[in-house]
């Protein structure tokens, strides 16, 4: 298992979740689903990395996400992904 951080922000359909340092943005209805949301585009960030031979990028750290100035009104959360195994069939 693999942590991500994600960043939630309240919208008038729920929660907008942003995954940083993968570059992905999701929503869901409330906290959880848009975690649930956020996990599983993980997954499939991670396995398009992993079927393209490429590395997936270098998290950065938590402390210069919470020290920009856009994000400061965000809530911050982790969520845990299973890394992907092998080769997935064509």
């Amino acid at each position: 298992m693999k942590r991500f951080l994600i960043m939630l922000e309240q919208t008038e359909a729920g929660f907008a979740v942003q995954v940083p340092d993968l570059a992905i943005v999701t929503n869901g209805e409330n906290i959880e689903a848009a975690k649930r949301a956020a996990s599983e585009a993980i997954q499939i960030n991670l396995e398009a990395y992993r079927d393209a031979g490429q590395q997936v990028p270098q998290e950065q750290d938590v402390s210069r996400h919470l020290a920009n100035p856009e994000f400061r009104d965000l809530l911050f959360a982790y969520v845990e992904v299973a890394e992907p195994q092998g080769r997935k069939a064509a």
